[in-house]
This record gives structure tokens, sequence and C-alpha cells, in this order.
């Protein structure tokens, strides 16, 4: 199962639940440029400066302490993010 933020779909998606981290892309292709959001998650660019990616901080925490998931993204639309909740529980039981 993929992410949506906003008009964004991501179908490669892994959680580390050690770190508390998802990582979200578009595709299997490599980020060539990093940039920390308002609420410091990273997102993720290709070699071509188009946004591709997002590395979700915390979700996990976020999650049970404000019931979602949110991140700013670079044109400045703040989204929730879809499929978090199911991401962060099916890998942890």
């Amino acid at each position: 199962m993929g992410l949506r933020i906003g008009r964004h779909n991501f179908g490669y998606v892994t959680y580390d639940a050690s770190s508390d981290v998802i990582y979200a892309k578009r595709d299997s292709s490599p980020s060539a440029r990093r940039e920390a959001s308002p609420e410091n998650h990273i997102w993720l660019f290709d070699a071509d400066g188009r946004f591709h990616g997002v590395a979700l901080m915390e979700p996990r925490e976020r999650l049970e302490r404000d019931g979602a998931v949110f991140v700013t993204l670079p044109t400045g639309e703040q989204e929730r993010v879809a499929g978090v909740e199911f991401t962060v529980r099916g890998a942890t039981g």
C-alpha cells in the first residue's frame, strides 16, 4: 500500500519502526537533494530537482499525539498524509 499527500501518490513506501521513520517515494530512483519541511520531515528531490518523495519523521508518535500526520509540501500546501495509519500499524502489529 502506498501513501497519498495531497495530489501526490507514493508507491515505494518503507517504515523503519526502530527509528520511527516512513520513507515514501514515487519510484525507486535515488534522491539527489533533501530539504527539511516546516514540520521537520524531509522532502526528497530527484536529479532534475523534482519533488519525488518524503521522509516522515516520528509518524507513530505524531499519529498517537495528534491523530494524524501532516506535512507542508514544497509548494506551500499543508496536507494530511493518507495511509500513514496503515503503514505504521501494519508494520508493528
